[in-house]
């Protein structure tokens, strides 16, 4: 199933800038909740039983993550420790080094938007299978 698959990047994102460090402590300790969050989708959806409410619950968490993620875009700008310090720097390696930081939150940014279309898709077709049965 893609969507599970789409999980499992997630966490794996999360995971990796939670362990890189790369904007301080505090940054990391929340991509690592981020990351436990998307296990708790992932276990729903290999789960035994009916994956309905599974679906929907990644559905909401993954359009959730995306808009956290884009609203921490300017908060890791300007914080101690995170990119805003490469300002000190100067020169064209301050936006190289900015842009990374950016690229990889964009990236799980991408996904998260993923996860969500796959899991809308998900919902669609299992509505109309109901629907189909039901007549």
């Amino acid at each position: 199933m893609l969507l599970v698959l789409g999980v499992t990047a997630s966490v794996a994102l999360h995971a990796q800038m939670a362990l890189t460090g790369a904007h301080g402590p505090g940054w990391s300790l929340l991509m690592g909740v981020m990351a436990l969050l998307c296990l708790s989708c992932l276990a729903g959806l290999v789960r035994a039983g009916d994956p309905a409410g599974p679906v929907r619950m990644t559905m909401g968490m993954a359009l959730a993550m995306a808009l956290g993620h884009v609203l921490l875009l300017p908060l890791l700008a300007g914080a101690p420790g995170a990119h805003g310090a490469h300002a000190a720097h100067g020169g064209e390696a301050t936006v190289a080094a900015a842009g990374a930081g950016h690229g990889g939150m964009l990236l799980v940014v991408g996904v998260e938007l993923i996860v969500a279309t796959l899991a809308v898709g998900w919902v669609r077709r299992h509505k109309q299978r109901i629907t189909y049965q039901a007549v």
